[in-house]
């Protein structure tokens, strides 16, 4: 008879022996196989999956997912791996930790629903989407918080792509940092608002392709607010900037259509209103063909400046308040069926070719069309509404076309509202719905007239001197002096 001690010791040694038999004959136990399923596996806890034991699924890397061009032709999330960061409970430093963990071409997914903001500056490596969830931008209400003197998102040189879409970005105190800047990459903005109050720019892009849709950009900054070398694609953009708005470089064939651009308030009388700038487009070589559409410019002393380019197309422009509406130098400028309004010279020339047709010229006292020694002006049917007795001092420099002239007041409506006094400023703005150039003229095309003009129409003289134009015409000799833009390496302008 077995005693039950050592019956236990028996069965203690035959469980040592069992280690070293042979693992097919322990896994063909059908006990074993209970056991082996019912086992925790450690470090599997998130994905625990008792069918098939404590086997690893592993994926593949996933593959960007290339092939997109203009509009929405960029893929939502190209990887597999997706990842949220609630931004009412994050941590400062939190988003750029989730970036960390993504693969090529993943998505990130920002959450705010009780008003909170991630406070963070993003490093981007890869390809990557950010996007949001619950959560439409507006005043005072951003996703994304640029931390003092740093920038809100770098792009470093080579990214495949960059996708961000309904994110509200502020960088209030962003010193001499830019908000958004990147190098050698591609970058695609849709339904993005950023404030931006620093000496660089809201977006400062260079040699890459920039792709904007339903986009507003606020600043408060001596640089021009937009500012990008490359390809452009531009869709219904918004600028309100207090000195000047966008400023581009065309690499390639670019187009921008239903882009308005307009000046805040904060610096209006100051030297820096007096040389600021809407729209510029300089540095291009003779290989580009640019289409702008629906260009608005609103309050700048130089409303559109081209420099440089094989082609550019301006048409049904809409330039207000300034003193000059459109300068073009060294390069090939239609402009079409435009709504311009300046104090000095309507349409200037200082070198190469200008095609004007079916344009409307208001408010100048110096030139409506003026060529400057060199360069050629080919009009037909412009109109130029002159200022008192503008008609007759009208000068046209070498140009020798004929231009049909009719006093200031006959103008349509459009053009006899001084803004100046209501401009809003940066604290106060904020983007209403974008305005094309049928929606911001709508005297233009037989609609209500101008409300500030029930008390009949404000003197032209201090419309001109509150946008730092001169106060009378102008009689002395000699041709207007055109706009040259800053050179990248001064820093901006003057002001």
């Amino acid at each position: 008879m077995i005693r039950p001690r050592s019956f236990v010791a028996a069965l203690a040694a035959w469980a040592m022996l069992g280690g070293l038999l042979p693992e097919a004959a322990v896994a063909g136990s059908p006990d074993a196989k209970i056991d082996q399923q019912i086992r925790p596996c450690f470090g599997l806890l998130l994905e625990p999956n008792l069918s098939s034991g404590c086997r690893v699924k592993h994926y593949r890397k996933p593959r960007p997912r290339h092939g997109y061009g203009y509009g929405d032709g960029y893929g939502r999330g190209g990887g597999r791996y997706r990842t949220f960061v609630d931004c009412d409970r994050a941590y400062p430093g939190e988003v750029s930790d989730a970036l960390d963990r993504l693969y090529e071409g993943g998505t990130l997914t920002l959450r705010a629903r009780g008003g909170g903001a991630c406070v963070d500056s993003l490093n981007i490596t890869r390809s990557v989407t950010i996007e949001v969830d619950g959560y439409v931008p507006s005043r005072g209400r951003p996703i994304l918080a640029a931390p003092v003197d740093q920038p809100c998102i770098r792009i470093a040189p080579g990214v495949g792509y960059v996708v961000i879409e309904g994110v509200g970005i502020d960088a209030l105190r962003a010193g001499s940092n830019s908000c958004i800047t990147g190098r050698a990459t591609e970058l695609a903005l849709k339904d993005v608002v950023v404030r931006y109050d620093g000496e660089g720019s809201a977006l400062d892009l260079s040699d890459s392709r920039l792709e904007i849709a339903n986009t507003t950009f606020i600043g408060r900054t001596r640089q021009a607010v937009v500012k990008a070398t490359g390809t452009v694609m531009a869709d219904n953009v918004e600028v309100a900037a207090t000195a000047i708005g966008a400023a581009f470089e065309a690499g390639d064939d670019s187009r921008i259509r239903d882009m308005r651009i307009v000046r805040l308030g904060d610096w209006t009388g100051s030297s820096r209103s007096r040389n600021s700038a809407g729209f510029v487009l300089a540095g291009m070589n003779r290989s580009q063909l640019v289409q702008i559409e629906g260009l608005y410019v609103d309050g700048f002393s130089r409303g559109i400046y081209v420099g440089g380019g094989d082609e550019t197309t301006l048409l049904r422009p809409v330039v207000r308040d300034s003193d000059w509406a459109v300068v073009a130098e060294n390069a090939d400028v239609r402009v079409l069926e435009g709504k311009l309004e300046a104090t000095d010279v309507g349409v200037y020339a200082g070198s190469g070719t200008v095609y004007a047709a079916d344009n409307a010229v208001a408010g100048v006292m110096r030139a409506g069309l003026f060529a400057d020694n060199g360069a050629k002006v080919r009009a037909r049917d412009n109109r130029v509404y002159a200022k008192p007795g503008g008609c007759e001092a009208l000068i046209t420099g070498y140009f020798d076309g004929k231009l049909t002239c009719q006093p200031w007041f006959e103008g349509p409506e459009l053009f006899r509202t001084p803004r100046d006094r209501a401009r809003q400023d940066f604290d106060g703005y904020w983007p209403q719905a974008i305005a094309t150039a049928s929606v911001a003229a709508p005297a233009l095309s037989g609609g209500p007239p101008d409300p500030l003009l029930s008390g009949g129409p404000p003197d032209p003289l201090d419309a001109s001197a509150a946008a730092g134009g001169p106060v009378g015409p102008y009689t002395g000799p000699g041709s207007p002096q055109p706009y040259v833009p800053p050179h990248p390496q001064q820093g901006g302008t003057s002001r």
